[in-house]
């Protein structure tokens, strides 16, 4: 069996990366694209993903714009995928994807863990759609969706990768990081989104005016794209302590870990903090999916909602073990290995497919 993955975005490489390890040593072939985007290419290359870059981001204001250009990219994935005939694709949330496999006749099926995302698209042309549990069926059922093509699995999509953590200290040599000094790491929020909402930028500034009371912290400031770097240092004077503005790709995961606190505009860096223990506040202003809400309500993730709480902040140096529960035995990477393996088995004639992943 032949399985066609798209890397539509950076998190999608630590998802996808023990999932495909895991198939191929189970007999199954990967094919692998990427869309040039984020750190998507770096952190594929340094994972030792062997992948081909078809098509780029691009980020046009208007809808009728955006369609296009997932139509472009879409067009261009069939292309290169036609000649090499894989037996289903799978992807998270990649509607270029979708679109190419529905052009050849491939079935597809598509994974997300944000509800409020525009999903018609994978409802109508995905054969199979993997939620997790936490968004529950009466949101989807909300959204008008075909709950008979939905697979709700356990955990969440960051439990997959996140119990091979291990951390790493080069992380503080390669920044130059002094760890007796307080380390703050922020993810800015991604305000090309669809779902973005201007509150965001609101607390995002306000966020960053009282980080620059921190003289003595090294507040580690982590951009989604180059793009996005050059437009934060300008708008709010980052070229000066006690901002560092990367530059490149690090290992995120590490630089969370040896942080006193992260902040993020919401997405994957906000799950992955949570279930490593670490102090994680949330800046996200759209609307709340059912994996946060459900880390807020255990106390492992803080939302921020008033530009007021920044004031009354109070930052000291953590010590931290990881929890016992990533120790355990990984059912969520099982469960979803399992679900693409029986999904290709539907559509392959081989009886040499595995029955088991």
């Amino acid at each position: 069996m032949k399985v066609w993955v798209d890397l539509d975005n950076s998190p999608h490489v630590l998802f996808f990366k023990p999932i495909v390890k895991q198939l191929e040593e189970e007999g199954v072939e990967a094919l692998i694209t990427v869309r040039s985007f984020s750190q998507t290419e770096d952190l594929a290359t340094s994972h030792g993903l062997r992948y081909q870059v078809v098509g780029k981001h691009r980020n046009p204001l208007h809808f009728v714009t955006r369609a296009c250009a997932t139509l472009f990219r879409a067009a261009q994935l069939a292309n290169f995928v036609r000649q090499r005939k894989p037996d289903i694709a799978i992807s998270h949330g990649s509607r270029a994807l979708v679109l190419a496999a529905w052009m050849l006749g491939i079935p597809s099926m598509t994974f997300y863990d944000y509800e409020f995302v525009s999903a018609r698209i994978f409802n109508r042309l995905s054969k199979r759609v993997v939620v997790p549990k936490v968004i529950g069926l009466e949101r989807l059922a909300a959204q008008g969706l075909d709950l008979q093509k939905f697979i709700f699995y356990p955990g969440l999509k960051e439990d997959v990768y996140i119990h091979d953590f291990l951390p790493d200290r080069s992380v503080l040599t390669e920044l130059g990081l002094d760890p007796s000094r307080l380390i703050l790491t922020v993810r800015p929020h991604a305000n090309w989104a669809h779902y973005h909402d201007h509150q965001s930028e609101v607390l995002f500034r306000t966020l960053i005016e009282r980080l620059r009371q921190e003289r003595d912290a090294q507040v580690i400031i982590v951009p989604r794209t180059h793009q996005q770097r050059a437009e934060l240092i300008a708008a709010y004077h980052l070229d000066e302590a006690p901002f560092i503005v990367l530059d490149r790709t690090v290992d995120g995961l590490s630089l969370m870990w040896h942080s006193d606190a992260v902040f993020s505009g919401g997405g994957t860096m906000v799950r992955e903090a949570a279930l490593l223990g670490i102090k994680i506040y949330s800046t996200f202003a759209g609307k709340l999916g059912g994996a946060d809400q459900q880390l807020a309500s255990e106390g492992k993730l803080t939302l921020v909602c008033d530009p007021e709480e920044f004031s009354r902040m109070v930052f000291s140096k953590r010590s931290a073990s990881l929890p016992s529960q990533l120790r355990g035995r990984n059912e969520t990477r099982e469960f979803i290995c399992r679900q693409i393996v029986d999904f290709g088995r539907e559509y392959v004639s081989d009886a040499s497919v595995p029955v088991t992943a």
